[in-house]
């Protein structure tokens, strides 16, 4: 099996050094035999602690690094026979060397002495040169052992996981290259998968660390009860595990193993008394299609798993040539991304919301467009994932919402009339930094002069699910506190959640915008037409408005004027466009869309 576990020395949890001074512990319930044991050791240099009593000397070695336990036998409560055997009964203390110092100098009571554990014994009244030299040739061996011990656990740390006891990246990397050395002289196929596990540092948030490290430590179990002898299971990093199959030839039959590894990770473990759920995206390269180096299969491996990932997680990814081509250009773009705000490349479109029945322009959505130097103008769909995965989507949201607002108040100074704008809020953002956005929201108000109630922000609808920090209490006074600036709430792509109905009475949203999956097909399909019915009626049960999105054509527009359907927003109306051609309807020269009621 990959692990040599069961081989690997304990590795000491305490800290210790090559060059600290030797601490003894002397246990006596009399002050003149302690006093009389530090006067004959503290010439030699000792670190001294000293304990009154059994239970003060096992407080004492649950805090220290000890060399050497001087124990009196005849002690009040514990004494010294039930002490050692506790010592002994301790793992990190197990081999702790012991002495004894008893005035009882029978053979029945150094019998029970050494049953107990004890390594020798000094008779009191002790003769000092005796104690001083014993004392000496003991903690000498002791470190002797410590030394050994240090020796061997920087040597398993160069290879192993401490808390997993699976290779690491080190061990991994000298294994695949001799399964490499091996398939090339027996021509025989090596597969190499990587792991990352999905949502991990939000596992940590809501469990904490050491259920996070049980999780872990969970992973590494079922990993390797899906493999065979020669396989090796390692752990690279802090949520990702790499799986060597060595001997292995069909391509399905490294999907069934991949398959099995999914299984075995979806059972659910019991964390903290909650059932928690861990799934892992799966990268896998293959020796020799996907490259004959070792480097270049790890390589490639992670080029699959970050496909995996992007592409909803929970599932595995074979690489593939044109798989690294998408990933050299996805660098090549986020360098780029970065670089983007800065060089002022990033312009707003705006799509209109408009009436189905009067044709008055009701509300805009802000939509973020790239003006990329090269490639031209991009999509949103093709920059926000990756702006989420690296940490630039805060401040390009933060951007949105600021250039929004000032351009509220240009058309305000223009004398023209304004609707609301809603900003899309993303939910990773909103996730991680729920407690800061209503301060952010507040700041870009104030700074711009802007009403609050002309500013809409749109969250989407797995917001309104209890989030494993915090609950549905984080959220909603998160919420609580944007609707207090005066600010519109809206949710999102409504209808594709599963617990929202449960949740949705409870938070102070203005309006539901109908995803445009349901809009598509609503003439056609049953089911897209009456979950759209029921979300409208819903909506207006609960006092809220309703936009329907993606509407495309009049007889769209028709089934939801019939049904009552506040605002629509569509290419039947308008797609995203400019500042400048919302400027023609704010001004009542378009021919589709009447300007705003005053």
């Amino acid at each position: 099996m990959m692990t040599d576990a069961e081989h690997t020395p304990a590795i000491p949890t305490r800290a210790w050094t090559e060059n600290q001074a030797n601490c003894v512990l002397i246990v006596d319930d009399e002050p003149i035999a302690r006093a009389s044991m530090e006067a004959l050791l503290a010439p030699d240099g000792y670190r001294l602690l000293k304990a009154e009593s059994g239970l003060r000397a096992l407080e004492i070695l649950e805090d220290e690094v000890v060399d050497l336990v001087l124990l009196d036998v005849m002690m009040p409560e514990l004494d010294g026979y039930e002490v050692c055997r506790r010592i002994r009964a301790t793992t990190r203390l197990s081999e702790l060397p012991v002495v004894m110092v008893t005035a009882l100098d029978d053979r029945d009571s150094r019998l029970q002495g050494l049953l107990t554990g004890a390594d020798d014994f000094v008779s009191k009244p002790f003769d000092g040169a005796e104690l001083r030299a014993r004392v000496k040739t003991i903690v000498r061996l002791n470190r002797y052992r410590r030394l050994l011990e240090q020796t061997e656990r920087l040597a398993y740390l160069e290879d192993f996981d401490p808390l997993t006891d699976l290779p690491n990246r080190r061990l991994l990397e000298s294994r695949l290259a001799q399964a490499l050395f091996r398939a090339r002289r027996v021509q025989e196929g090596v597969a190499l998968l990587l792991l990352d596990l999905d949502d991990f540092d939000r596992m940590i948030e809501a469990l904490g660390q050491q259920a996070s490290d049980e999780m872990l430590k969970e992973v590494a179990a079922r990993l390797l009860s899906c493999v065979r002898g020669q396989d090796t299971v390692a752990r690279l990093s802090s949520d990702r595990f790499a799986v060597l199959f060595e001997s292995i030839k069909p391509m399905q039959d490294v999907a069934l193993a991949a398959q099995r590894v999914r299984a075995a990770l979806e059972k659910p473990v019991v964390l903290n008394a909650h059932e928690v759920v861990v799934t892992g995206s799966i990268g896998i390269s293959l020796y020799p299609a996907d490259g004959e180096r070792a480097h270049m299969l790890v390589q490639n491996a992670f080029t699959a798993m970050a496909q995996a990932k992007r592409t909803g997680k929970n599932r595995y990814q074979f690489f593939s040539q044109e798989m690294n081509v998408a990933a050299l250009e996805r660098i090549d773009l986020e360098a780029d991304l970065r670089r983007a705000l800065e060089n002022q490349e990033m312009e707003l479109y705006y799509q209109p919301k408009v009436s189905g029945t009067t044709r008055h322009l009701l509300g805009l959505e802000a939509l973020i467009r790239w003006q990329h130097p090269q490639r031209g103008l991009i999509g949103p769909g093709e920059f926000i994932a990756l702006a989420e995965e690296n940490g630039l989507i805060e401040p390009l949201g933060e951007w949105v919402m600021q250039r929004a607002c000032r351009q509220i108040k240009a058309w305000r100074n223009a004398g023209l009339p304004v609707v609301p704008v809603a900003v899309n809020i993303s939910s990773r953002q909103f996730r991680y930094r729920f407690l800061e956005i209503p301060k952010v929201v507040a700041e870009i108000l104030a700074r711009t002069g802007v009403e609050p109630h002309l500013l809409e922000l749109e969250l989407t609808e797995s917001l309104l699910m209890p989030d494993e920090k915090s609950g549905v209490s984080g959220t909603l006074a998160a919420l609580n506190e944007l609707k207090a600036l005066g600010v519109r709430l809206s949710i999102d792509d409504f209808g594709t959640g599963y617990s929202s109905l449960n949740y949705l009475h409870r938070f102070p949203v203005d309006a539901l915008k109908v995803d445009r999956s349901f809009i598509i097909d609503i003439l056609s399909s049953s089911d897209d037409a009456t979950i759209t019915t029921s979300i409208i009626q819903l909506a207006h049960n609960l006092g809220l408005k309703v936009v329907a999105e993606g509407v495309e054509t009049e007889a769209q527009l028709e089934f939801l004027n019939q049904r009552d359907c506040d605002q629509i927003q569509g290419y039947y109306f308008s797609q995203p466009i400019p500042a400048s051609g919302i400027e023609v309807i704010l001004r009542g020269k378009s021919e589709k869309i009447m300007p705003p009621i005053p």
